[in-house]
């Protein structure tokens, strides 16, 4: 690994807990019933249609009675059912609910605005060149090409 790409591995974790951190507190400050791991769940939901509990627990890398106990919090609260897939009598596939959509809603907008107040005085440039490595790391991270 080149010098650059261990600067990369040791600052990316860091700032993906300092970001989480603002993104929190920010909830914290406008009364969010949402926790940061739930609103991962429900945006992880909103791109994955079809998931079931494995589909998160793998995901997340969480044991399933872990992820279980997640989810029975936000059925509880009205933010997602489980719903019989019509294929597959066995399968429950999760759907975000009317109620969870407009939870969601309220944090995507908090953590917009988190991102805009600490990127503001990011140019274009560096952005799109952020975005470009992010999104070819993300690729290869989900194809497996990264083994």
């Amino acid at each position: 690994m080149s010098t650059l790409t261990d600067e990369l591995a040791q600052a990316l974790p860091t700032m993906f807990r300092s970001m989480i951190r603002l993104v929190a507190v920010e909830m914290g400050k406008h009364g969010s019933e949402l926790s940061i791991p739930q609103f991962g769940i429900l945006d992880f939901l909103l791109t994955n249609t079809q998931a079931v509990q494995t589909d998160l627990a793998n995901h997340f890398a969480k044991d399933k009675s872990v992820m279980l106990r997640q989810l029975d919090d936000m059925e509880k609260a009205g933010w997602i059912e489980r719903q019989m897939d019509p294929n597959d009598r066995r399968r429950k596939n999760l759907v975000v609910t009317k109620a969870g959509m407009e939870v969601y809603r309220k944090v995507a907008k908090l953590r917009a605005k988190v991102f805009a107040r600490v990127l503001d005085d990011v140019g274009k440039k560096e952005l799109t060149a952020a975005l470009n490595v992010v999104n070819i790391m993300n690729e290869r991270a989900n194809s497996g090409d990264a083994a």
